[in-house]
């Protein structure tokens, strides 16, 4: 017998849609049935590019703005996204980036408010957005974009680590919450996966993240995608509330 994860008849949406590891995200869900909204913030350019990719492979796809800074664009996004493809099935909560580098002390709690409100309140407003949904049909699967960040808290990203440590805690609580209406809520920390952000002078990095790295090499956007499929499909039907890191094992000795 074979087992594929099959997505046929859900609708995605996936925030940071456009570009990096949400591209890959959005590619990998199309090609198991999903039908996606891509989300992207300012490059519209780049998320028309991967709905044309999608939908050049056969699959459905659109693109849809918002600037998670504000409260109402992300309201207004997930509006837009369910009116152009119905009702939100899997959601993937994976816009977040360091906002703020350097000592913590000197940036003031403005840096760590302004971190929270990206990588944690975003989130928030969207589950709150799609939740209701999830309920009434009694099935879907949020998965959240972590970072290892989360648990080696590296120096100089004070306000990004703590608010990736309050987004994990967010995840276990919305799978308590949403657990009796089948809603599953998972995450997902990647390590360092170089994307199109990532510049030749990050090569040093890479190489000795790579050499210190249990599998001896850097992970690729598609396998974190892959996870991300796995957990929105029927096959994780029993799994909520659990962190999967695609790190190629760093964390086992960070």
């Amino acid at each position: 017998m074979t087992v594929s994860i099959d997505l046929n008849g859900r609708t995605a949406l996936v925030t940071g849609g456009s570009r990096g590891l949400g591209a890959a995200m959005c590619r990998t869900l199309a090609r198991a049935g999903a039908q996606v909204a891509v989300h992207y913030a300012r490059d519209a350019v780049r998320a028309d590019a991967v709905v044309r990719e999608i939908v050049a492979g056969g699959g459905r796809a659109v693109a849809v703005g918002g600037d998670f800074h504000a409260p109402d664009a992300v309201r207004g996004m997930v509006s837009q996204a369910q009116d152009l493809l119905g009702p939100i099935d899997i959601l993937v909560n994976n816009v977040g980036r360091e906002e703020t580098t350097g000592d913590p002390f000197e940036h003031g709690w403005e840096a760590f408010e302004k971190s929270f409100d990206l990588n944690v309140r975003s989130a928030y407003l969207i589950a709150q957005g799609v939740a209701p949904g999830m309920k009434a049909r009694r099935w879907g699967r949020i998965v959240n974009i972590l970072s290892m960040a989360a648990h080696s808290y590296p120096k100089g990203m004070a306000a990004y680590s703590t608010a990736k440590g309050a987004f994990a805690s967010f995840t276990r609580a919305m799978a308590v919450e949403l657990g009796p209406d089948n809603i599953t809520v998972n995450s997902v920390s990647p390590g360092w996966i170089p994307v199109e952000r990532h510049g030749a002078s990050t090569i040093p990095g890479r190489l000795v993240t790579a050499g210190r790295t249990p599998l001896g090499h850097l992970g690729v956007p598609d396998d974190v995608a892959n996870v991300v499929a796995f957990l929105a499909s029927d096959l994780a039907s029993f799994i909520t509330g659990v962190e999967v890191p695609v790190c190629g094992g760093v964390h086992l000795i960070s």
